[in-house]
């Protein structure tokens, strides 16, 4: 027995260099794991809720309301999530976010849609990927606020040949397929509206 143990301290004393670095590294490494499950487990609920909170205040700015429901529907173009603005007890609107290829990446849109499939306002969430002082100027509330109170299928004209009666809109300036995304995403709220309002027992 004895000869046993000082094998094993002949053993660690002659990797002991060796042995110990890897050691601490080991247990380095298990408490920076158990550091960062812990901080992600604290923060997780944090996130969602910011997260939640600025989606509030987004539709907020398109569509006054008490509350906003989140809903599953399904629809001919498949099953989605949307938000009901309800204000006083009733359904005022709904919300949808929907994206679209634009010239350097997706451009993604949140549409507010009245009970009458019109729409009450937009807000681009997304466009970073369009080009600079062309594209991205899809942002800019000039060309957005174009496509308040409109319904149907709306069509993105070139800069300066818009027919309101053809339901056209300006496109931006030099920025042609951009505008053309946001058009896209906004007729695909349209769509997605016109089912669900029609079904109506949906907007719960």
């Amino acid at each position: 027995m004895n000869k046993f143990f000082d094998k094993i301290k002949s053993f660690f004393k002659a990797n002991g260099e060796v042995i110990t670095p890897t050691a601490v590294l080991a247990i380095i490494c298990v408490v920076v794991t158990l550091a960062l499950s812990s901080t992600n487990l604290l923060t997780a609920g944090k996130i969602e809720a910011l997260a939640i909170e600025t989606q509030n205040k987004a539709m907020a700015k398109l569509i006054e309301a008490d509350e906003y429901h989140e809903l599953p529907a399904t629809t001919s173009f498949g099953d989605i999530t949307y938000n009901a603005a309800i204000k006083d007890g009733d359904t005022v609107g709904c919300i949808f976010v929907t994206e679209a290829n634009g010239y350097g990446g997706v451009v993604s849109v949140m549409t507010a849609v009245d009970m009458e499939g019109k729409i009450i306002a937009v807000e681009i969430l997304a466009a970073a990927d369009e080009t600079p002082g062309l594209g991205q100027n899809v942002t800019k509330e000039y060309f957005y606020t174009r496509f308040n109170g409109m319904s149907g299928d709306i069509i993105a004209a070139k800069a300066g040949t818009a027919k309101k009666e053809n339901n056209e809109i300006d496109a931006v300036t030099g920025a042609t397929i951009s505008s053309k995304a946001v058009t896209t995403a906004v007729n695909q709220a349209l769509d997605y509206a016109s089912e669900i309002i029609v079904k109506g027992d949906e907007l719960k």
